[in-house]
């Protein structure tokens, strides 16, 4: 039976192989692929027969199953052909001549009723039905009568052949289903493969379809991009079901295109496309011509229809979306020049630079172009998103594509006191991220500073242009200036145009076009569509900066919120300030209620510094604003007589932002200065108010957050204090502590929130003593072992209370509950061990106990702090941690604690000092 059980997994694993060979629906007529399953069908064969069960000189196998599935599918001819090497392999590897005949006669048998069951049940080979099944022993009815030709085949034929029909009907139903679930997935990925590729109103190939057949274009190839005039019209008066109905008839016209070498495409609405290969363009023209006159005859019942199409041709390693802009720009031009044509776009020749470089030429139609840069930037402007480099790009792209006569050029956006290149457009790699400074922006314009500020065109030519170049160099690191030679093609520019793109009076970009082909310059046009693409640049950079001012305050809003550990709150809000509203100098004053005054606080951020700041009521712009309950903005500062300290500020422009709370009073001013040059504007005042209002109530939540801190300790520190109220001779040593915890954990290096968890965690790191009987507590001599156990419950008796408290920081539960943790696990409550003790629990145990041996107890003395010290080194690694250990030792040792203070009385003289109880490291406090 094991040899029958190998026998059925082999055909299994064939029977898959041989589905394998079908990759694709419709099944291929080939010849190759048709030859390989019939020598995979007689290699199974053959492998069948050689792992085979014996039974005598017969054999019981599955041999006969691929013969059959071969005469099913292909004819007898076929499944004869599959048998052959099998029958021969049989016949010489047996030498019973009684074998022979058997042999053939089963062999027989299977081809002639395989080839019965063929003509008289097709349902065998496509969709075998489970009520079907039986007939899949039919074609082995006739193997195994064979073996009543001889006396050994008369005894087994009562076993072998039910056992011979049961496997060979069982083997070729396995082997049916498995073919035919493969041919079902394939038909089916087919169909689902065509669904997606294929528009569901018109039948026609889709975009995903459109565009992988785009991609395989050859050079040569055509691409026409066609869309119905004014079909809006034919849905609002017919309805989407008659725009609908017109779709479909006009992707019927299309696809008899189809027997022309066409293959058309529905890419989007009452857009189409039509690709055809180089040979068949004068087709492709003269098929749109037909079609033209087709929907002009007014035949449909929504009268006429007129189309638009633009063609072009795939150029020699050109990029299939390069092909597909210019297809759509020619298409554009159809639509704005009337529409109802077919316009064909034809590029210039190129001519060849004195470099060598191709020189760029000019686009058909520049119109167009500018019509396509105002598409893309409307789309960046309804993006409403922090524009790329790309996007840059892109609109250079444009706008060197428009201006007539440019060939390339460069955009620089203004970083700070640099401008930054965001995009170049024909020049070498290594521009895009050069920083350049004003001053060389400045040069390089040439023109005066009103002229420059002003945003007047400027155009170089000759002479004019080399003395630009050397005067932007000589402002210029000397790499900066060298890159900008080597990468921007300076010997063939001819001329030169450059555009200050102006923002609210200030320079924000500069547009740099430069003309390259021989003879090649500017014109009054140029420097029209020019000024065109420095407005679009202007109102995405207007647009930037007030995305920008949202998010920076969002994020301002955000991180504030989370309440930043070790920066003052006005130093965040003075740096905020500063960045987003472009200042040189910012300064917050805060009121002070029962002075009257305002005052600095933060850090001043102005070079040099002008000291601390304190304004009498009345005084000052900052009070003025406060007063009016306004913004103020004066241009300069020197002509106003209400600034403070106007001769220490320089020249400049000022605006102060009063600070109020939620019920009107003054909460301070935030003052902010700017060059001269560059006085704050309307937008700035409004961006200022936004400002100013989250500043106030950031202010008030501070403050209101301070008053709850306050409030929280001073109560925290009854608490400690009501525990220390039990036992006179402790009383103080929570105060002490806490100092030397907190000084111990500066030294450390602790953040100031980790500090507050420490400081917190000291004042109640005892008060789990409450629930201490007094006899226990304030006993003088050794504890017994149970009211030791009673001792060592206030740790998480102190927990449990601790837990209770709300805004307590969480850390601080570690203090109170592990403070008698040992770094050897010997410790209590939870006996953790090493840093699985809580860091401040850690540190607060040396500090507990150190305070503990250096003060005066019921049982003993006050230790010297170098004894004490001692013990707490012998405790080193067992005790405490040892890292710790030693930091506390030298800190102590190097008076960083300050001084010990006085000590209590030691003993008398001649009495020696008395070993400590068991209690005065491991639980003393």
């Amino acid at each position: 039976m094991t040899s029958l059980l190998l026998n059925f997994c082999l055909l299994i694993a064939c029977a898959f192989g041989f589905s394998l060979t079908y990759r694709e629906w419709p099944v291929r007529r080939s010849a190759a692929e048709h030859t390989l399953r019939l020598v995979l069908a007689a290699g199974t064969t053959w492998l069948l027969a050689v792992y085979s069960m014996e039974l005598g000189p017969f054999r019981v196998d599955l041999r006969y199953v691929p013969v059959a599935l071969v005469t099913l599918y292909f004819g007898p001819l076929r499944g004869a052909l599959v048998a052959a090497p099998m029958l021969v392999w049989r016949l010489l590897d047996n030498a019973d001549p009684g074998v022979a005949p058997v042999v053939v006669l089963h062999f027989l048998s299977v081809l002639g009723l395989s080839t019965l069951l063929r003509s008289r049940l097709p349902t065998l080979q496509t969709a075998l039905r489970w009520r079907d099944l039986w007939l899949t022993a039919l074609p082995f009815l006739g193997v195994g009568w064979g073996m009543l030709l001889t006396p050994e085949g008369r005894e087994a034929f009562a076993l072998s052949y039910p056992l011979r029909l049961l496997l060979g009907g069982l083997g070729l139903a396995a082997v049916l289903l498995i073919l035919q679930s493969r041919l079902r997935l394939l038909h089916l990925a087919h169909t689902l493969r065509t669904q997606a590729h294929t528009d569901p109103l018109t039948g026609l190939p889709n975009r995903r379809q459109f565009d992988r057949d785009l991609a395989a274009l050859g050079t040569g190839g055509h691409l026409a991009l066609l869309d119905l005039d004014h079909f809006k019209a034919v849905n609002d008066r017919y309805g989407h079901s008659g725009g609908d109905r017109a779709l479909r008839q006009v992707a019927g016209l299309l696809r008899d295109l189809g027997a022309d070498g066409v293959q058309a495409y529905r890419v989007g609405g009452e857009e189409f496309a039509l690709l055809a290969g180089a040979a068949d363009r004068g087709r492709l023209g003269s098929g749109i011509g037909k079609l033209r006159v087709r929907l002009g005859r007014g035949d449909p019942p929504w009268g006429t229809l007129t189309l638009s199409a633009g063609l072009a041709t795939r150029l020699p390693a050109e990029a299939e979306g390069d092909l597909l802009r210019r297809a759509d720009e020619a298409l554009y031009l159809a639509k704005t020049n009337g529409r109802d044509q077919l316009v064909v776009w034809t590029p210039r020749p190129a001519q060849a630079s004195p470099a060598g470089r191709p020189v760029p030429t000019d686009p058909p139609q520049p119109r167009h172009s500018v019509w396509q840069a105002l598409r893309t930037t409307v789309g960046l402007l309804a993006g409403r998103r922090t524009l790329s480099d790309e996007d840059w790009a892109e609109v250079l792209s444009h706008a060197v594509n428009a201006v007539d006569g440019a060939g390339c050029g460069t955009l620089d956006i203004r970083e700070g006191r640099g401008f930054r290149v965001v995009a170049a457009h024909g020049y070498g790699p290594g521009l895009v991220g050069l920083t350049l400074s004003e001053a060389s922006q400045q040069r390089w314009y040439g023109g005066s500073l009103a002229a420059w500020r002003a945003g007047e065109a400027r155009v170089v030519r000759g002479e004019s242009l080399a003395r630009a170049y050397a005067e932007s160099d000589a402002e210029l690191d000397s790499p900066e200036a060298r890159l900008l030679s080597d990468v921007g093609r300076r010997q063939e520019v001819r001329a030169s145009l450059c555009l200050p793109v102006v923002l609210e009076g200030e320079v924000v970009a500069h547009l740099n076009l430069d003309a390259l082909a021989p003879g090649g310059d500017f014109g009054p046009q140029a420097a029209g569509d020019a000024v065109l693409f420095a407005q679009q640049i202007a109102a995405l950079l207007h647009l930037q900066e007030r995305w920008n001012e949202l998010s920076r305050l969002v994020e301002l809003h955000t991180s504030l919120g989370a309440a930043p550990e070790g920066t003052p709150l006005e130093d965040h809000l003075t740096r905020a300030a500063q960045d987003l509203l472009r200042a040189k100098y910012a300064l917050l004053l805060r009121h002070d209620d029962p002075s009257g005054t305002l005052h600095s606080t933060g850090t001043e951020r102005h070079d040099p510094p002008l000291g601390p700041v304190e304004l009498p009521r009345g005084q000052g712009l900052a009070w003025a604003a406060l007063t009016a309950r306004r913004v103020l903005r004066v241009p300069d500062l020197q002509t106003d007589p209400r600034i403070f300290r106007r001769e220490r500020l320089g020249g400049g422009a000022m605006m102060a932002v009063p600070l109020l709370s939620s019920q009107d009073e003054p909460l301070g001013a935030l003052i902010l200065i700017r060059e001269p040059e560059r006085p704050f504007g309307e937008a700035d005042e409004h961006l200022a108010l936004l400002l100013g209002s989250l500043a106030a109530r950031l202010l008030e939540r501070d403050a209101h957050l301070g008053d709850l801190r306050a409030t929280l300790d001073a109560a925290l520190e009854t608490l400690g204090v009501a525990v220390e109220l039990r036992d006179f001779e402790t009383q103080g040593h929570t105060e002490r502590v806490t100092h030397l915890a907190l000084t111990f954990g500066a030294a450390l290096g602790l953040p100031a929130g980790r500090l507050l968890g420490l400081r917190q965690g000291a004042a109640l790191h005892d008060i789990g003593k409450l629930g201490v009987p007094d006899a226990v507590l304030l006993k003088p001599g050794r504890l017994t072992p149970e009211e030791r156990l009673l001792i060592e419950t206030h740790a998480p008796r102190g927990a449990e209370l601790a837990a209770r408290i709300p805004f307590l920081h969480p850390e601080a539960h570690g203090v109170v509950r592990s403070h008698h943790e040992r770094w050897d696990g010997t410790g209590y409550p939870d006996g953790l061990r090493g840093e699985g003790v809580p860091l401040l629990a850690r540190i607060f145990a040396l500090c507990d106990v150190y305070d503990a041996l250096t003060s005066d107890r019921p049982y003993r003395a006050a230790l010297s702090p170098e004894e004490a010290l001692a013990i707490l080194e012998a405790g080193r690694g067992t005790q405490f941690d040892p890292a710790l250990t030693d930091r506390f030792v030298a800190l102590q040792r190097a008076g960083r604690f300050g001084p010990p203070g006085v000590l209590p009385t030691r003993a008398p003289c001649g009495e020696s000092l008395s070993p400590l109880p068991e209690r005065s490291v491991a639980g003393e406090d």
